[in-house]
């Protein structure tokens, strides 16, 4: 019996070595800065967002609340909560959320971003520097787990341990809403589509930012793979919001390959091949967004909401403005 435990204690000491003296080592939190945060979604476009008091809300948010079909007094744990916009929102809507980042500058962001919150609201959400691999909470406990543009930042092996931590702290009843950008797919076979389009457009699709932190871009089956290995039972699907986002955003915001796509993407006659497009099996190339809704196996499938008729005002239907100051509470957490 004594064998027995020092066998596993062994085995277990080898596999933690071997994910941080492998060259697969987690993304440095400082790397996620302010500055590198603030440029995922372009100049000027979380300064609207805040001016707005949290009303002008991008597509992919909307469309990400929309499928978490959250209820008041729900229990949201956002995994990665970087700028803090869904964490608003959920709190306008009623949910407790707990929203946790390992980087600091996501958490004072997430912080600034709930000034424009109110009281009430404010008072919802609880903020904790955490590890996804490693979560600090009990067992079932949250109705809803978010993993939204995070799995593109994780090793495999990160990906792994953060989804065997979703299902744990998932509670019966709940879901996970797990959002990916990009495809790998659309990028590999499908940018060199568009750039038959307009030659203007440069030879990679990825801004520097995004090549130094996007250590493992996915597909539809890397995804798949991942939840079948954690337990999950799951839909999946792809769609592509960046139509809409090209609607949406000025393209002047990008100093990268956005600045180019965008027009191109607003186009009608672009727009309506794409939709058409969407109806055939090359929407595998085509869409940029993964979209996965996955409940615990010994849970009931929720009803999954695929309509893509988006207003065209994505703000919140709820809105409360209230003092400048925030009252952030924060977790204690293990080290």
């Amino acid at each position: 019996m004594v064998d027995w435990y020092i066998g596993k204690l062994v085995h277990w000491y080898i596999g933690k070595l071997g994910d941080w003296s492998s060259p697969n080592l987690p993304v440095s939190p400082e790397v996620y800065d302010e500055e590198t945060v603030l440029s995922f979604v372009g100049e000027g476009q979380y300064q609207e967002f805040i001016a707005s008091k949290g009303d002008r809300l991008p597509p992919r948010m909307a469309r990400t609340l929309r499928l978490m079909n959250l209820e008041p007094r729900m229990r949201v744990l956002d995994l990665g909560c970087g700028r803090g916009e869904i964490v608003l929102h959920a709190a306008r809507r009623g949910a407790e959320v707990v929203g946790i980042d390992y980087s600091p500058d996501c958490m004072r962001l997430t912080g600034r971003t709930l000034e424009v919150a109110s009281e009430r609201d404010r008072d919802r959400v609880t903020l904790g520097h955490a590890d996804a691999t490693a979560l600090p909470f009990r067992d079932a406990v949250f109705e809803r787990v978010l993993m939204l543009d995070i799995v593109e930042h994780l090793h495999d092996w990160q990906v792994s341990r953060a989804l065997r931590e979703a299902y744990r702290v998932l509670s019966p009843t709940g879901y996970l809403v797990l959002h990916t950008l990009p495809n790998r797919w659309a990028l590999q076979y499908g940018y060199p589509l568009l750039r038959l389009l307009s030659h203007r457009l440069p030879s990679t699709p990825r801004s520097d930012v995004e090549r130094s932190v996007h250590i493992n871009e996915q597909d539809l089956l890397s995804v798949k793979r991942a939840l079948d290995e954690a337990g999950f039972a799951f839909e999946i699907w792809l769609e592509n919001l960046t139509l809409d986002q090209a609607l949406w955003q000025d393209e002047k915001r990008f100093t990268d390959v956005r600045r180019e796509a965008y027009p191109i993407l607003r186009n009608p006659l672009v727009r309506a091949i794409a939709s058409l497009l969407m109806h055939t099996p090359l929407k595998l190339i085509i869409a940029n967004d993964i979209y996965a809704i996955a409940w615990r196996a010994d849970g009931k499938k929720p009803s999954i909401d695929h309509r893509r008729d988006l207003p065209e005002s994505t703000q919140s239907p709820v809105t409360s403005a209230g003092s400048t100051q925030a009252s952030r509470r924060f977790l204690q957490l293990d080290s």
